[in-house]
């Protein structure tokens, strides 16, 4: 993971600046691991046996994603997106939400043709680094 969360190309619209040393991977993955289940959801994804991100909820019934750059654009996301809807309808979870910066047109795109529906805009909600970013707020109803 820690090779995805040190690229600043991947780490663009995450909610903090790319990491800097495998110890704050580290503890990143510790927490969710190690994190009460009815709250947090998160998965690892992988291709072939080999990470190439983690898809889940941070904070049920909010989800998010990252992928390593290597393996945009060919369908994996939204692979695990829709496993993971059809997990959390089996569980008997009522709705998923996503927190997304208005400027990440693909994870957008790919919410929407997963059935997530903007709900509404908030500006300066997350100060990433220097950054003060915009969120976009969808949700699917299950």
């Amino acid at each position: 993971m820690h090779r995805i969360m040190s690229n600043p190309v991947a780490m663009r619209y995450w909610s903090t600046p790319p990491h800097t040393d495998m110890d704050q991977t580290e503890r990143w993955m510790a927490s969710m691991v190690e994190d009460d289940p009815f709250v947090r959801d998160d998965f690892i994804v992988t291709l072939g046996g080999v990470l190439i991100g983690k898809l889940g909820a941070w904070r049920l019934p909010e989800i998010g994603f990252l992928l390593d750059p290597a393996h945009w654009g060919h369908g994996y996301a939204r692979e695990a997106l829709a496993a993971y809807v059809e997990r959390r309808r089996s569980l008997g979870s009522t709705e998923l939400t996503a927190d997304v910066d208005p400027r990440n047109i693909a994870s957008l795109k790919l919410l929407e043709r997963c059935g997530f529906v903007e709900t509404h805009r908030a500006a300066g909600t997350w100060q990433v680094g220097d950054e003060l970013c915009d969120s976009v707020y969808l949700r699917l109803a299950l």
